[in-house]
């Protein structure tokens, strides 16, 4: 896959304007395979923002606490890599449902930790739900990205590594969809080796 092109933004409404990425890579199970895509973009003065929207028109949505086990209903997820040298193994990784419903994690596919955060450096998710189709926006404000990669801000010419699911565990539900295509066996979304590279420009 080439490299997926990060644009800088000055506003939220230039989101809609720019790459787009598909969730379209599904595997594991034979069943639903929701249509899924979405739009990221550096926003100057504030971080990353991430839009994605999936065409379903009655997400499973049963959990409503940020940590709940949202990838057990219709789910959104975003798994970033922004480490400075492009080598560390930690990622942030979001996971959303159509509730709002945020789990906030860090750490390796091995060993995560739930994130607390203090209000300045929250992530953030908005839901918009329609009768055929959801879609959320997450917002990951550049302290946070700073504080937790020990790098610098953001800016044209970096590059990290990223990958976008849409996920429901649920049984009669069941189904598994990756931007970046992986390779196991089994089900798992984390897997930081299949994580695409992403550039700012």
């Amino acid at each position: 896959m080439n490299d997926y092109k990060v644009h800088t933004i000055t506003d939220l409404e230039q989101l809609e304007e720019c790459e787009k990425f598909c969730i379209d890579q599904y595997q594991w199970v034979d069943g639903e395979k929701p249509e899924a895509y979405g739009r990221m973009g550096l926003l100057e003065g504030y971080g990353l923002v991430i839009l994605m929207t999936a065409a379903e028109s009655n997400p499973l949505r049963t959990f409503t606490k940020d940590n709940d086990p949202v990838y057990e209903d219709s789910a959104m997820e975003a798994f970033i890599n922004l480490s400075a040298d492009g080598t560390g193994q930690s990622y942030l990784n979001f996971e959303m449902n159509a509730n709002g419903a945020m789990l906030s994690q860090f750490g390796t596919s091995k060993d995560r930790e739930f994130i607390t955060y203090n209000k300045e450096l929250k992530a953030v998710c908005e839901v918009n739900l329609k009768e055929n189709s959801w879609s959320v926006l997450l917002k990951i404000p550049m302290g946070l990205i700073v504080g937790f990669f020990g790098r610098g801000p953001l800016k044209a010419g970096d590059s990290f590594t990223c990958n976008f699911y849409k996920v429901c565990q649920k049984p009669g539900f069941e189904h598994y969809g990756s931007f970046a295509p992986i390779d196991s066996e089994k089900p798992n979304f984390h897997l930081p080796e299949f994580f695409q590279r992403a550039v700012i420009i």
